[in-house]
């Protein structure tokens, strides 16, 4: 880097700042479209955002695939004439165990 003046050493932030918009700008690029995705203050808020939402996501991912575990098994006893407390008590006395 070449400055012309003892100001310009003294504000130049060297390359992490380059490299830190640069992976910011990245994960924007991903999802965002228009000033969120070109502007760095903008851009930092809704990745952010974003990466909050993907955190809380994958937990209800996951609660969500529970209950359509429950519901499928519950309709598949249902059809053969059992309750889903009768199938899992059958199961725990069978030492049968079910893999979700």
């Amino acid at each position: 880097m070449v400055f012309t003046s003892a100001a310009l050493l003294v504000r130049s932030r060297g390359p992490d700042e380059f490299w830190r918009k640069r992976r910011v700008f990245k994960l924007a690029a991903v999802t965002l479209h228009g000033r969120p995705r070109n502007v760095f203050t903008f851009a930092i808020r809704a990745v952010h955002r974003a990466l909050a939402y993907a955190t809380k996501g994958r937990k209800l991912k996951k609660l969500d695939m529970v209950e359509l575990w429950q519901t499928r098994i519950s309709a598949s006893s249902e059809q053969y004439g059992v309750s889903l407390d009768t199938f899992r008590n059958g199961l725990n006395k069978s030492d049968i165990l079910l893999n979700r």
